[in-house]
């Protein structure tokens, strides 16, 4: 828990609501880092999944890279990220890495790690220009094997123009979110733009949740599941998950959300088709991408109830790690290390809108983000969920889940395959 709390810190330290839990930027913020070591006439690889959330991220960062380094070129290949998991892992095990790969904190990470796929960077000077908390939040046994870039929110985005229109404000516990939903409905008002076509989605809702309703009365949940004295199948994680049937039987999310893709749903919601959409801090340029004049604004999902104090989920939105079997080794290492250069960083999060783990760095000019900030200094936080599972149950979640969404299982359905998957991790750990 003290982690991601601190995770928190760093965030409203850039944001200038603190002045604690970082140190001062160094003198060059790590910009001469790129332009040395770096091969003539060399194409590197980097594979990710980010390229359609970020705006034009990959594209500023590489163009600059690439005209500050002559003769480099950068090969990004974007995979869907529903597919991403399995692609980088079929090109490890088939001997075929990329250069250099973006990974979310998690198994994927802690596996490719432990299993040697990833370069170590405990030592590398490099890592002097990020956030002392989030470099914490990516080590592996002790160590860091990749750079912690990124810090995102899972949000609620609403329609600040819906809202102002209809009297209505952003509501503070779980009741006052149900009866905002109700009045809605009632005027004719799609409450909130759903699209679980794309499996991770039905990740968000949830994840939002679970950090008040789980995490915060039992910080070693994970490693009591890992031990075999926690199971899914609870009362606890069927609060969690049960708040989207909840919310579907009560007809608040958009008609057939099994056949909307996540884009599709933030564009549904960026053009007034609905008051509110759940994703995550990344998609405000997706929205406003659709709809240049649109009011956004964002916040923490309340599944506090009354007298509850309600928690945000926060965690790292990609780790930039080097293969150890690059075969330009000390290309791939120099692109990376130029990503922790203070203009290289600013360059990204201007166009990303995201929330920098790099010093020196200032928030996006973004109003909506901007809204995050009291509660960042006010509510504790806890990773995404899914972080500390065992390998395999979040992709076991997201296939039952969408079962049981279309009617072809129950809830108690979901948590009991969860509960196999875990069991199954744990002896194939053994």
């Amino acid at each position: 828990m003290k982690k991601m709390v601190c995770l928190a810190a760093a965030i409203c330290l850039t944001a200038g609501i603190v002045s604690a839990c970082g140190g001062k930027p160094s003198a060059d913020g790590g910009t001469n880092a790129g332009k040395s070591g770096s091969a003539k006439n060399t194409t590197l690889t980097h594979l990710t999944w980010r390229v359609p959330d970020t705006g034009k991220g990959f594209e500023k960062v590489v163009g600059k890279y690439e005209a500050d380094h002559p003769g480099v070129k950068i090969d990004v290949k974007n995979v869907a990220s529903d597919q991403y998991s399995n692609t980088l892992k079929t090109r490890l095990l088939g001997g075929d890495p990329p250069d250099i790969m973006t990974l979310g904190p998690g198994t994927d990470y802690t596996e490719a790690a432990r299993q040697g796929y990833l370069l170590d960077l405990t030592n590398d000077p490099m890592l002097a220009n990020i956030q002392p908390s989030a470099l914490e939040a990516a080590k592996v046994d002790g160590k860091v094997y990749g750079i912690p870039y990124d810090l995102v929110s899972l949000v609620v985005l609403y329609n600040k123009k819906i809202f102002k229109d209809n009297g209505l404000s952003v509501p503070t516990n779980y009741d006052e979110m149900i009866r905002l939903c109700e009045t809605l409905k009632a005027k004719g008002i799609v409450p909130v733009a759903y699209g679980i076509k794309d499996n991770y989605v039905t990740q968000f809702l949830p994840y939002m949740i679970a950090p008040m309703a789980v995490y915060a009365k039992n910080s070693n949940w994970d490693r009591d599941l890992a031990a075999g004295k926690a199971k899914f199948n609870s009362p606890e994680w069927k609060r969690v998950f049960g708040v989207p049937f909840e919310f579907q039987q009560k007809g608040f999310l958009t008609p057939n959300a099994l056949g909307v893709g996540d884009q599709q749903s933030v564009e549904m919601f960026a053009r007034g088709e609905a008051a509110m959409t759940f994703t995550g801090t990344w998609a405000t340029s997706v929205a406003k991408a659709a709809n240049p004049d649109l009011q956004v604004g964002m916040f923490p999902f309340p599944g506090n109830r009354q007298g509850e104090d309600n928690w945000m989920n926060l965690s790292l939105g990609q780790i930039l790690s080097v293969s150890a079997k690059s075969k330009s080794l000390e290309a791939s290492k120099a692109y990376v290390q130029a990503w922790t250069a203070t203009e290289y960083a600013q360059l990204w999060t201007d166009e990303a809108k995201t929330m920098p783990s790099v010093k020196g760095v200032k928030l996006a000019a973004d109003p909506a983000v901007d809204e995050l900030a009291p509660y960042l200094s006010k509510l504790k936080s806890w990773q995404f969920a899914n972080v500390g599972w065992p390998a395999g149950v979040s992709d076991v979640y997201m296939k039952k889940f969408q079962e049981a969404f279309a009617g072809r299982a129950t809830l108690d359905d979901v948590l009991h395959a969860m509960d196999e998957a875990a069991t199954k991790a744990a002896a194939a750990a053994k």
